[in-house]
């Protein structure tokens, strides 16, 4: 009977743990493909922007711009920023970030001198300086972040400790010398305040 029994346990702990890995596995999976996706949205995001070079779809109706290419340019300027934020939103891998980062800057040189040319590795080398600066900052920016989050952790512990110490002090202190009516319902209160502190 013993042996049925441990055989029935030890069956039930197998089936216990192999859904656990199933499912772990499963949810694993699923955050891989949807942050792979979010990075293909935010490289997506800056790639269309070169849909006026490749291709003008058979528009010949410029709707007032100077040609069907601009036109196209101007529909996925506006498109980017939208794809970006969806990618964003599905936590794509940060490296991906530098995909729109790099191109955005490219764009920015090129509004204060349109006369360079892609292919010009002078361009290039800019846009990859200010790429590693944005990153240097971000790291940065991290770092501070995490240090005051943890300054703030330990302040925030050592107030709740503190007004802690002062409710018990006065509970000690004053509420024993309160009628026995009223000794009952300052406790509890007393009780509810220390607890609404963890």
């Amino acid at each position: 009977m013993k042996k049925h029994q441990k055989l029935k346990n030890l069956t039930l702990l197998y089936i216990k743990q192999t859904r656990e890995i199933l499912f772990d596995r499963e949810t694993s999976q699923t955050n891989i493909v949807r942050r792979l996706f979010g990075s293909f949205l935010v490289v997506l995001s800056v790639a269309i922007l070169f849909t006026d070079k490749v291709t003008t779809f058979g528009l010949t109706e410029s709707f007032g711009y100077r040609n069907p290419e601009t036109l196209i340019w101007m529909i996925t300027q506006s498109i980017g920023p939208i794809l970006l934020c969806i990618g964003a939103m599905l936590k794509p891998f940060r490296f991906f970030y530098f995909v729109p980062i790099y191109i955005y800057f490219i764009q920015v040189y090129w509004a204060f001198d349109h006369t360079m040319q892609v292919d010009d590795p002078i361009l290039h080398l800019y846009a990859i300086g200010f790429s590693i600066g944005i990153f240097i900052l971000f790291c940065f920016t991290l770092v501070v972040t995490k240090q005051l989050t943890k300054t703030n952790r330990i302040l925030v512990k050592n107030i709740k400790k503190s007004v802690r110490h002062i409710a018990i002090y006065i509970s000690n202190k004053y509420i024993e010398k309160l009628p026995k009516e009223d000794q009952k319902d300052y406790t509890i209160d007393t009780v509810d305040y220390l607890d609404s502190l963890d």
